[in-house]
C-alpha cells in the first residue's frame, strides 16, 4: 500500500496487534498516518475512529493534532499532525532525570495540557512517560486510544491502562475519572526527577500490592514539587487536587480556557482525499534513511494513536523477555576497524546511535527491532575518539572528536558536514554537548590538556580552561543548582569539575592511581554524581556537590575500565562498564554490587559503552577493539 485517502505513504514506522503506523505526506507536508488492520470487527472499527473523535476535543496546543480520519477502500484511517522529539521516557533513559527550572517548566507545561484535557470532557486513563513527547514547541500528551468521555467514565471501570502508572481505582471496580489521570501525572513527575517510578514491582501481584497499600517512593524529588506529587499520589481520588489547581500552584494561575473543540467528523467518509489542513511550520525534516523502528520508539511520529488492542495494556503476558545480558540481534560489523566511541540520541522522534571508529569515520545506525547500519559521515583523517548528539537551532547534530586534532558538527538527517574547530595542539580524545546560557556549546578535550568551550551556532572557541598536567581522556556537562559544569579526567589521575559560566575550576578530585579513562555524570539517590573508571582497574564515585568520592571503590573487572555509562533497569538505577577483560558488567550504582555475570561475546578490549531504551526495554551498547557494535539486554 502506497496511498490511502489522498496521503502518500513515505514509509513504515511502526506495527502492532491494532494497525500500523506511517510516515505520511499530504499537501500541508509530514504527517503520521495510521492504518487499522484488514479484517477488523465492526467495534474494532468504531473504538479505531473513536480515536480521533476523542482527540479533537482537545485544545491543539496540547496534543498532536487530528488533521483527517475515514476510511479508505474498506481500511480505516487517522491522520495526525507530525510531532518530531523524543519521549519524556526516552530522555530521562538517555540524559538523566530533570532538575531546576527544566523540571519545574516541564511540570507547568504538561498540568496544562492535562487541565485542556479534562476541561474538553476527556480522561486520558494512560499518562505516563512514554506518552509525553518533548516537541520542538514544547510537550504533548498523546495515545487517546483507551481514553473516555467524561459521561462515559463515570460509570467505566476495569484495568485498562498502564500498571506501573495506574491509579488505585483502575484495579478494581470504582469508576475511574480526571483523579486518576492526577495520579498519573504525579508518577510521571517522579520519574522525570528521579528515574525511578513511584511504586516497585518486578511483577503484576508485587506491583499492585505496592499501588494500591504502600506508600510511594519519591526520594529525590525536590520540593516545590514534593508537596503536589503527595497529595496527587494519595489512594483516595476524592481528595486529589485537580489538574486546574495543581497549575494555579506551579503557575499563579489557572490555564486559560480552551477554545471550543471541533465538532466531531462522522465515522466514517467517503474515500476521496480531503482537504489537508497545513501543520505548524516545521523547524527540521525528519531523517528519511532511517529504516522502520519499533512502536515505542517512535511516539513523536505516532502522535495520537496506540498500536495494540485496549486489553493488552494491563495485562502481564505475551512473548518471553530476553534474558538479562542476551545480545540482541547480530554484531553489527560495518566499521573496518576499532570502535573507540558511541553515543545515543533521536533523530526524526527515532533514537539513533552514532559510533566513532579508527576507521576515521562516524556512522549512525537505527535502533528498531532489527538495529541496521545508516548514513557514514566521512571527513575526518585521523581516529574518530569521541562522538555526542546534541541540538542546534532546534535541529540534531552529531559532534565528534578526532586524532586529525578537529571537532566536527554533522548533520544526522543527511549526512553532511556543517562545520568544524580547529584549535587543539594534538589529537582530540573526548567532547560533550550542552547548553550554556541558552547557548549550545561543545566542550573538548585531549592530548595538549586543555579543555576547550565551543559555541556552536557561531563556530567560535569562547574558553581555554588549562589545569590537566596530561592528555585529557573523558568530558561529561551536567548542572548542578542551575550552574553548567563540565567534568573532566585525563592522563594526570584526576577528575576535575569546571564551572562554565565563571570558566573556573571548581575542584580536582584525586583517588585514582593512574590515568583516568571515562567517566558519566548521573543522578543516584537524588545526589549528582561522576563516575569514573580507569587504568587501575577500578569505577569509582565522586559527589559533584561535596567533591568528594562516595563509598568505595569498585573493583571492576581483570585490566582497565576504559568505558562507564550509567542507566536505570527494573527501576534501580545502574552503571555499565566495559574494558581490557572483554567483557560488559552491570553495578548496582546504590549498593555498588556487581548484577548478574558479566555480558560474554566481544573478541577484544571494549573501548565504549552506552545505555539506552528501546519500547521500555533497557539496553547497553557496547563497541570494540573487534571492529563490532553490540546491543545487550538490561531487563531484570
Amino acid at each position: 500500500m502506497s496511498e490511502i485517502g489522498g496521503y502518500r505513504l513515505v514509509r513504515l514506522l511502526g506495527r502492532g496487534g491494532q494497525g500500523a503506523v506511517y510516515l505520511g505526506e499530504g499537501d500541508g507536508g509530514l504527517v503520521a498516518v495510521k492504518v487499522l488492520h484488514e479484517g477488523g470487527s465492526g467495534d474494532a472499527v468504531r473504538r479505531f475512529l473513536r480515536e480521533a473523535e476523542i482527540a479533537r476535543r482537545v485544545a491543539p496546543f496540547s496534543t498532536a493534532r487530528v488533521l483527517d480520519a475515514g476510511v479508505h477502500e474498506g481500511r480505516p484511517f487517522i491522520v495526525s499532525e507530525y510531532v518530531p522529539g523524543p519521549s519524556l521516557d526516552v530522555l530521562v533513559h538517555q540524559e538523566g532525570p530533570r532538575n531546576g527550572s527544566a523540571l519545574q517548566r516541564l511540570a507547568a507545561t504538561t498540568l496544562s495540557a492535562l487541565a485542556a484535557i479534562h476541561r474538553a470532557g476527556v480522561v486520558h486513563r494512560d499518562f505516563k512517560p512514554a506518552n509525553v513527547i518533548l516537541g520542538p514547541e514544547g510537550p504533548v500528551v498523546i495515545d487517546f486510544g483507551i481514553a473516555l468521555a467524561i459521561d462515559q467514565a463515570g460509570t467505566r471501570t476495569g484495568s485498562l491502562g498502564t500498571p506501573a502508572y495506574m491509579a488505585p481505582e483502575q484495579f478494581g471496580q470504582t469508576p475511574v475519572g480526571q483523579a486518576a489521570d492526577v495520579f498519573a501525572w504525579a508518577g510521571t513527575m517522579v520519574f522525570a526527577a528521579t528515574g525511578h517510578r513511584p511504586f516497585p514491582g518486578e511483577t503484576m501481584p508485587a506491583l499492585l500490592n505496592a499501588v494500591l497499600h504502600a506508600p510511594p517512593d519519591v526520594s529525590g524529588v525536590p520540593e516545590p514539587l514534593l508537596g503536589a506529587v503527595l497529595r496527587c499520589l494519595d489512594k483516595d481520588p476524592r481528595t486529589r487536587p485537580t489538574a486546574d489547581e495543581l497549575y494555579g500552584l506551579f503557575t499563579g494561575h489557572r490555564p486559560a480556557p480552551a477554545a471550543p473543540p471541533a465538532p466531531p467528523e462522522p465515522p466514517t467518509r467517503p474515500a476521496e482525499p480531503a482537504t489537508l489542513p497545513s501543520p505548524p511550520p516545521r523547524r527540521s525534516r525528519p531523517a528519511l534513511w532511517l529504516v522502520p523502528v519499533a512502536v515505542g520508539l517512535v511516539a513523536a511520529v505516532v502522535a495520537t494513536f496506540t498500536l495494540w488492542p485496549e486489553g493488552d495494556r494491563a495485562e502481564t503476558g505475551g512473548s518471553p523477555t530476553p534474558a538479562f545480558g542476551a545480545p540482541v540481534g547480530a554484531p553489527l560489523l560495518d566499521h573496518g576497524n576499532d570502535i573507540r566511541a558511541v553515543a545515543v540520541g533521536v533523530v526524526g522522534g527515532a533514537p539513533v546511535a552514532a559510533t566513532g571508529s579508527d576507521d576515521q569515520t562516524v556512522r549512525l545506525w537505527s535502533l528498531g527491532d532489527e538495529p541496521a547500519a545508516g548514513l557514514v559521515l566521512q571527513g575526518h583523517t585521523g581516529w574518530v575518539r569521541g562522538v555526542a548528539f546534541g541540538s542546534l537551532q532546534s535541529s540534531p547534530v552529531v559532534v565528534s572528536a578526532s586524532d586529525d586534532d578537529t571537532v566536527r558538527i554533522w548533520d544526522p538527517s543527511d549526512g553532511s558536514e556543517i562545520g568544524s574547530f580547529t584549535g587543539h595542539n594534538g589529537d582530540v580524545k573526548a567532547v560533550a554537548v550542552g547548553d550554556v546560557a541558552r547557548r549550545a556549546v561543545a566542550v573538548s578535550g585531549g592530548a595538549d590538556a586543555v579543555l576547550r568551550v565551543w559555541n556552536l551556532d557561531d563556530r567560535t572557541e569562547t574558553a581555554q580552561l588549562p589545569g590537566h598536567t596530561g592528555t585529557i581522556w573523558a568530558v561529561a556537562l551536567t548542572e548542578l543548582d542551575g550552574v553548567p559544569l563540565a567534568v573532566s579526567a585525563g592522563e594526570d589521575g584526576t577528575v576535575r569539575i569546571w564551572d562554565l559560566q565563571t570558566r573556573t575550576q571548581r575542584a580536582v578530585l584525586t583517588g585514582h592511581t593512574g590515568p583516568v579513562l571515562t567517566l558519566a555524570v548521573t543522578r543516584i539517590g537524588g545526589r549528582p554524581m561522576a563516575v569514573t573508571g580507569g587504568d587501575d582497574g577500578t569505577i569509582r564515585f565522586w559527589d559533584l556537590a561535596s567533591g568528594l568520592e562516595d563509598g568505595t571503590p569498585i573493583r571492576g573487572g581483570e585490566g582497565p575500565v576504559r568505558s562507564v555509562a550509567a542507566g536505570t533497569t527494573g527501576g534501580t538505577p545502574v552503571i555499565i562498564s566495559g574494558g581490557e577483560d572483554q567483557v560488559l558488567r552491570v553495578w548496582d550504582a546504590t549498593s555498588r554490587a556487581e548484577i548478574g555475570a558479566p555480558f560474554t561475546g566481544h573478541t577484544d578490549r571494549i573501548w565504549t559503552v552506552a545505555f539506552t531504551d528501546r519500547t521500555g526495554v533497557p539496553l547497553a551498547l557496547s563497541g570494540s577493539r573487534d571492529n563490532t557494535l553490540r546491543l545487550w539486554n538490561l531487563t531484570r
